[in-house]
């Protein structure tokens, strides 16, 4: 009997140990084919899948684009105030996510609206030629003289200098006043000095620099003849 209570207790203990190593290899082989190079995968998957996400509610706001032809720029998102011109391939930036009714917001060079038919991506490179025959090139006709013309918006009564440089200090060659028209050089020309005002040279009452505002803020002098 003495022998028999000797031995009993190590069987039990190594009967108990095995029950639990075999249990162990068992829930080991529960999920077969997790392994650390699927786990790299799953992880990459998800990374991809966060940076489109990412990438696609960026949206348009601060992108260039170019004018397509010569167009205007407008106060709403209709064509009945324009405010100024845009020559072929000038470009802009767009302030909003994305257009409405075929119109998108700009605010460079102006704060308005242009149709989106009209703008085309910016790029510094021209495209490839193909190697098929192609039609000779047509030289584009230089844009309308109407879009050239500007009436005087600022109401002041002392009106509007015309200058013989873009600078405040420089000497007056002339005026004009709330609803005169003038005519731009061709092609027009516009500097901003460091106080942020626009100014634009005309060529029509006299030679000259008029001031148009401070344009970024939506301050102008002059909007397009209607």
């Amino acid at each position: 009997m003495k022998m028999m209570n000797s031995w009993g207790k190590p069987i039990t203990l190594l009967v108990l140990v095995s029950s639990v190593v075999w249990s162990l290899e068992t829930t080991a082989t529960v999920v077969p084919g997790i392994t650390s190079a699927n786990l790299t995968f799953e992880t990459e998957f998800i990374l991809s899948q966060k940076r489109s996400s990412v990438q696609l509610t960026q949206g348009l706001i601060g992108q260039c684009r170019a004018a397509s032809r010569s167009m205007f720029v407008y106060r709403e998102r209709s064509n009945a105030n324009p405010i100024r011109a845009l020559e072929p391939n000038e470009q802009v930036a767009l302030a909003e996510e994305a257009g409405r009714e075929g119109w998108i917001a700009i605010s460079s060079p102006i704060r308005g609206f242009v149709e989106a038919r009209d703008l085309k991506t910016c790029s510094s490179q021209e495209p490839r030629e193909s190697r098929e025959p192609r039609e000779p090139r047509r030289t584009p006709s230089p844009p309308p003289s109407s879009n050239l013309c500007r009436q005087v918006s600022y109401e002041g009564t002392e009106g509007l200098a015309i200058r013989a440089r873009p600078d405040a200090n420089s000497s007056r060659v002339g005026g004009v006043f709330f609803g005169d028209r003038v005519r731009l050089t061709n092609p027009p020309q516009f500097q901003v000095d460091n106080q942020g005002r626009e100014w634009v040279k005309i060529a029509a009452p006299v030679v000259g620099w008029m001031s148009n505002g401070f344009p970024s803020t939506g301050d102008i002098n002059l909007e397009a003849c209607l």
